[in-house]
């Protein structure tokens, strides 16, 4: 039976697994349901019925727990984060079920209570969910969001610290140690779960799964929720039967749609290039620091505001002020290794020049001797005159090869670029046609030629001839016996609109492996089935024709099909003038 594979080692068997993400759906979208039906509860006109009311109100906190908990079954409770995010929706239904069955006929229940326990089980709960999601997920990279994160918290703080003073200072005149502990929490983990919430949309490295913006409208909502309440509370304007008793299980039930993504994280992502969630909240949360401090001026704020802001301000100048020095090494450092690779680059090429004329030297003297020696072949037994051809064969080829590598440097460097002139191109491509019609007979290869008298092309005669010569002469080798290359010549138009001419080289050879093809233009590249079928060539004629179009401001592409051919296509730029 097939199995189901879970992030992190766990599996389940498929039978059992499908009908728990069946469940969960079903869970989700009761939960969905649910909350729909407690707003229209609230919604009907007059006061609505508290019991009916009150059932939709546990019923939506408890739904959700199902879900969170059938996702800690699925993963074998292998998933630290999503234990302790069970857990602590778990403990907020608890203490919501404990406050409507121990609240008295105003609907109140005097603090402290064990509905108090649960309510703030939830947040220490839930924000250690968040950092072992955090540390599990980006590993190495979360060090890059710390400063993003610290500057977009403290910014966040010190509104939240003005916004909240009133709770605060309700806090401190409580009866009892115990009632203003408790009342000083609340606010205080309100705005540790905002702050996380900022931190997390500050950095786009942090990944809180394929979900994440339900997480943070969940942490909002519920978060929002009460900071309503305790600034209605401060006021003494707060009446039970509101939509902000909608809020809370609304943010419980946007967790539980996060929690049922974020288990189908891959455990070693790879790494994104570019994060459609960076967002600018660092300069956010600084002009929020700004903020809170110009408005210290005019009137009074908490003391602690104030150090927030200033704390925000700082930490963000010292945020600059280091990447710009990192800045500045990165750049003297690329500067440095610009400059190396300049200077590695000119050596290249004085040494590859160095050693094309050395090579060249020696190689006609050779050469010139071998043809004395075979002038006089007749007189020379069998077996010298085929070692005799053997020498002359590769001598030829290292001739060829040093002649390339002067010609490819030649071209890559400011003498490469062409010395434009209008030509004909029927005489040249006929005189490519005669170079190569021994070879293309020899290996029984028809060669046909296509192009109308009078197709001219503006650029130097000498370099496009070479290049075409290369790409006929592949052709030819490339294709077996009895096949067929074809060069056709034909008018076209850029996308600009400007007159180009193409020229197409078809073959039927071997053709080229798909995955090879984006490398025929590099140097010394040779196709893994030209090798095998050892075809000889130095792997530098398709590199000098790239090199020879590109001066000429055209393109040049192959496209070729393994086992049916080969198509070279080369445009160039036609003379404006041209009527076609």
């Amino acid at each position: 039976m097939r199995a189901t594979s879970e992030p992190g080692g766990t599996s389940l068997d498929g039978a059992r697994g499908g009908a728990l993400n069946t469940a969960i759906r079903v869970l989700i979208g009761l939960t969905v349901l649910v909350n729909v039906l407690f707003v229209a509860a609230l919604l009907v006109p007059g006061n609505p019925a508290p019991t009916p009311v009150a059932v939709l109100s546990l019923v939506a906190q408890w739904v959700p727990v199902g879900v969170f908990w059938l996702v800690a079954v699925r993963t074998r409770f292998t998933r630290p984060e999503v234990l302790l995010a069970a857990a602590a929706v778990t403990f907020n239904a608890a203490g919501d079920t404990f406050y409507a069955l121990a609240m008295d006929s105003s609907g109140t229940l005097p603090s402290p209570s064990l509905a108090d326990l649960g309510y703030l089980l939830y947040y220490p709960l839930t924000m250690a969910a968040l950092l072992v999601l955090v540390v599990r997920q980006s590993q190495g990279s979360i060090r890059s969001a710390l400063f993003d994160g610290a500057v977009a918290s403290l910014g966040a703080a010190a509104v939240l610290a003005v916004i909240l003073a009133p709770v605060f200072s309700d806090a401190t005149r409580g009866t009892t140690v115990l009632d203003g502990a408790i009342a000083a929490l609340y606010p205080l983990f309100d705005l540790l779960l905002i702050t996380a919430v900022v931190a997390i949309s500050a950095s786009p490295v942090l990944r809180l799964g394929p979900r994440w913006q339900f997480l943070v409208a969940g942490f909002l909502l519920f978060a929002g929720a009460d900071i309503a309440y305790a600034l209605l509370v401060h006021h003494g304007a707060y009446a039970a039967g509101t939509l902000l008793d909608a809020l809370w299980p609304a943010g419980v039930a946007c967790a539980a749609i996060w929690v049922d993504g974020v288990t189908r994280l891959e455990p070693d992502p790879p790494p994104a290039a570019e994060n459609p969630r960076t967002l600018p909240v660092p300069a956010l949360a600084v002009l929020a620091g700004l903020g809170v401090l110009l408005v210290a001026t005019q009137t009074a704020v908490p003391a602690i505001a104030l150090v927030l802001a200033a704390a925000t301000v700082v930490l963000a100048a010292v945020s600059v002020l280091s990447r710009h020095a990192a800045l500045a090494r990165m750049l003297a450092s690329r500067e440095r290794l610009l400059r190396q690779l300049e200077g590695l680059d000119r050596a290249k090429s004085d040494m590859i020049r160095t050693m094309s004329h050395e090579m060249r030297t020696p190689l006609t003297s050779i050469l010139g001797y071998l043809d004395l020696v075979l002038d006089d072949e007749a007189s020379l037994p069998a077996d010298t005159r085929t070692r005799l051809w053997v020498i002359e064969r590769h001598a030829r080829r290292l001739q060829d090869l040093a002649g390339h590598m002067l010609l490819l440097e030649r071209l890559e460097a400011a003498d490469g670029e062409a010395h434009a002139a209008l030509f004909d191109l029927d005489p040249v491509l006929h005189r490519v046609d005669a170079s190569l019609r021994t070879l293309a007979d020899s290996r029984d290869v028809r060669l046909s030629l296509d192009v109308d008298a009078g197709t001219t092309v503006d650029g130097d005669e000498g370099s496009l001839e070479q290049a075409l010569a290369h790409v006929v002469e592949n052709a030819v080798k490339f294709t077996p016996a009895r096949g067929e290359v074809r060069v056709e010549v034909r008018p076209g138009t850029a996308p600009d609109g400007s007159p180009r001419t193409s020229i197409s080289v078809t073959d039927t050879g071997m053709g080229i492996p798909t995955d090879e093809v984006p490398q025929v233009f590099d140097r010394f590249f040779r196709a893994s089935n030209a090798q095998d079928q050892a075809v000889q060539g130095t792997g530098l004629g398709l590199a000098i024709v790239r090199e020879v179009v590109r001066v000429h401001g055209g393109d040049v592409s192959v496209t070729s099909v393994l086992g049916e051919g080969t198509v070279v296509r080369i445009t160039l730029p036609a003379p404006v003038d041209e009527e076609r």
